[in-house]
């Protein structure tokens, strides 16, 4: 088995659940297309999952620092100000 692929194996169980609250949130998201206000809370919710996960996995492999938390902050606000402006564009 190849390094890369080790590296893969051993961070597969960190990014199943990111896949889950991804795909997850499309569903509802799409489900619920009717429903703006559900809608921005589905994508609110994303947005928090994904800074959250971003930050118990790089704690988890000891490698967390400020940057990591940033870079996380601004991707999640950035995805999320981003679906918001297209959900309420009139």
């Amino acid at each position: 088995m190849s390094t890369r692929s080790k590296k893969f194996a051993r961070h597969l169980p960190h990014y199943l659940p990111l896949l889950g609250i991804f795909t997850a949130g499309a569903l509802a998201f799409f489900v619920f297309s009717y429903d703006k206000q559900f809608q921005a809370g589905v994508v609110l919710s994303v947005a928090i999952s994904h800074f959250v996960w971003g930050v118990v996995h790089h704690h988890i492999h000891g490698d967390l620092s400020m940057e990591v938390v940033l870079e996380y902050l601004a991707i999640s606000l950035l995805g999320l100000s981003v679906i918001l402006s297209l959900i309420f564009r009139s």
